[in-house]
């Protein structure tokens, strides 16, 4: 199953603290991969394999992209670039309309 639903609260609230200047960027990107840690080791208690599966979220219905947290980092690495704007934008407007979702696969 792609869509984690249980950790959808807890990106948003990352997300959120964010976009609202409470944490800086290595901060988000920290937790996140607290996030993808968590689910890839759910995923080896059941398997005894190691995963080659990624946290990816989707910011809005419609939204075509599955950005990793890598792709988190880079594009907001360098806010002048406005591949960083077009995220952000992205980002607030799916937590404004509660849209968010988180999926690992």
């Amino acid at each position: 199953m792609s869509k984690q639903p249980q950790y959808t609260t807890v990106a948003s609230q990352v997300f959120s603290q964010y976009l609202d200047n409470e944490i800086d960027l290595e901060t988000l990107v920290g937790r996140l991969r607290e996030i993808e840690f968590q689910l890839m080791s759910d995923e080896e208690e059941e398997d005894d394999e190691v995963s080659s599966k990624k946290v990816w979220f989707r910011f809005f219905e419609g939204d075509p992209m599955q950005t990793t947290i890598s792709d988190i980092e880079n594009e907001l690495g360098d806010l002048s670039h406005p591949s960083s704007k077009i995220l952000l934008r992205g980002i607030a407007f799916g937590l404004a309309n509660n849209e968010l979702e988180v999926h690992f696969n």
